[in-house]
């Protein structure tokens, strides 16, 4: 019994001194990174991407906000997907106000990317990407692919994240409704 005793002792002593010295621990070294909002801006509601397979009635409806009251600039660039469509993204708006109204018919697209609205057909579509800067001067790029790597020679930012800090896997996850990148067809909703 004196044995067992022993070895219990022997054991809180060991857990004891391993609890103690653990805790003396330098805490500058366990420090966690300060924490704020982003720049995020979402669709108000899910609208639908699918603006009706008829060029001549088609249209979509959307406006996005600012949840977090970080934004200071809001841009958006959208890339057609139409016969004869320019490869390079046009400018389709900018704000610095939200609620912002991201809305537009098949007549609007024409007059953007000036052609005639009897170009667009069913199945073409428009890709619109989102750039946020927001009040302290991080931006949130929805158009360079989160988590790439810059390419050239520019040793300073080799290796690291775009400056976007968008990620796909949270941006597009269901329910946050990100409008940072999103594709509208001409296709039937139903």
């Amino acid at each position: 019994m004196k044995n067992i005793n022993k070895i219990f002792s022997l054991v809180f002593v060991a857990i004891l001194t391993a609890v103690t010295f653990t805790s003396c621990e330098d805490e500058e070294k366990a420090r966690f990174p300060q924490l704020s909002n982003g720049g995020f801006v979402k669709f108000v509601s899910a609208p639908e991407f699918d603006m009706g397979a008829d060029p001549a009635t088609a249209s979509f409806s959307a406006m996005t906000e600012d949840p977090n009251g970080t934004v200071a600039t809001y841009e958006v660039t959208v890339v057609g997907d139409f016969d004869g469509a320019p490869s390079e993204a046009l400018a389709f708006g900018t704000t610095t106000t939200f609620p912002f109204d991201v809305s537009f018919t098949i007549a609007d697209m024409a007059a953007l990317f000036e052609v005639d609205a009897t170009t667009f057909v069913e199945d073409d579509s428009f890709e619109f990407f989102g750039v946020v800067t927001t009040v302290d001067g991080v931006i949130y790029d929805g158009s360079t692919p989160s988590g790439s790597y810059p390419e050239g020679d520019d040793p300073e930012n080799a290796g690291s994240w775009n400056g976007g800090n968008t990620n796909g896997v949270l941006t597009g996850a269901f329910g946050l409704l990100a409008a940072f990148n999103w594709e509208v067809s001409l296709e039937d909703p139903n």
